[in-house]
């Protein structure tokens, strides 16, 4: 049997957070219900230095699972190079630390989450690799095509947008082809990869699909990575709630159903639907144990967090008229 590691990044204070030890309690009662501890080598949690302690006291509700709690700050020292408000791009932060698992993670493989995935139907880490290489969901790259434009300008590539690319968390990515994607981008811009990628905070890039890109030119796509097998599930459930409004929509019986389609879903965080209100829509299907957390609504940083991607988006338009 293959064993699988996986990296949750995980914050409490921000826009989008607060209610993120909820989400993280519904991920793993899923895991727990479809799945086995035992299917991970290692479960690293990567948590903001300020933040370590209380989420360490949370995570002992997951603690059945093989879970290492990581402080941020130990490892990704080079973001405090990068402090001004508008420099600070909390969805960029947690892809680098992403991109960075295989400084933790020894399995030639490992699965990336966020808090607001959840299991829909029962895996193993076999069902996960298959032939040794990484279960891969894939959308046109048409569908988004300025996060393929944005990290082939980095990694001065084109970005290939008739082509199909992989898609967003929850993913299965290769310990072997991050590092190549490291190297890559310190050997182009002479300087650590993680300092590219933060100082090119007005840039949209994403892990993916600079991982994807990097791999693709290397040759190395099809020996890591492959789509379902004919009568396999895919990882992604056909449908997740991406935007508020889709809530009600989503209809939890078909994505659950055996006979549906897909081992994920996810009830996107910045829709600030509530923990409690999805635990109501997936309780008659798995138990879901929510302990009780403090939420951290700070007025002060939402406003810092706001400013920030004003003056970013000020800066892009900026960028795009001077061509």
């Amino acid at each position: 049997m293959h064993q699988i590691s996986a990296i949750l990044p995980v914050k409490t204070r921000g826009r989008h957070y607060a209610d993120n030890i909820g989400r993280c309690d519904i991920l793993f009662s899923s895991l727990r219900h479809f799945t086995t501890p035992r299917t991970f080598h290692r479960f690293v949690i990567v948590v903001p230095h300020d933040e370590l302690e209380e989420v360490k006291g949370y995570a002992k509700a997951w603690s059945d699972f093989p879970i290492e709690v990581i402080d941020e700050s130990l490892y990704m020292g080079i973001f405090a190079e990068f402090s001004q408000r508008h420099q600070i791009r909390n969805w960029h932060r947690q892809q680098i630390i992403k991109l960075n698992a295989p400084e933790w993670i020894e399995t030639e493989y490992f699965l990336v989450l966020d808090p607001d995935c959840f299991a829909t139907h029962p895996f193993s880490a076999d069902a996960l690799i298959l032939d040794g290489r990484a279960l891969t969901h894939v959308q046109p790259r048409t569908v988004e095509p300025y996060y393929w434009e944005a990290s082939a300008k980095l990694l001065n590539l084109d970005p290939q947008l008739t082509r199909d690319g992989i898609w967003w968390t929850p993913a299965i990515l290769s310990r072997t082809l991050c590092l190549s994607l490291q190297q890559r981008l310190a050997a182009l811009h002479g300087t650590d990869w993680r300092r590219v990628l933060l100082a090119n905070y007005a840039l949209d890039w994403t892990e993916y699909t600079l991982y994807w890109l990097n791999a693709e030119n290397v040759g190395l796509l099809e020996q890591y990575h492959t789509g379902p097998k004919p009568g396999q599930r895919a990882l992604h459930a056909d449908e997740s709630v991406w935007f508020a409004d889709k809530m009600e929509g989503w209809s939890e019986g078909r994505h659950l159903a055996p006979e549906s389609d897909g081992m994920f879903a996810v009830v996107q965080s910045n829709t600030h639907i509530s923990p409690q209100r999805v635990v109501e829509k997936l309780s008659p299907y798995f138990p879901v144990a929510l302990q009780r957390y403090e939420r951290h609504i700070d007025p002060a940083l939402k406003g810092a967090e706001l400013y920030s991607a004003v003056a970013r988006r000020g800066l892009k338009l900026l960028n795009k008229l001077r061509g």
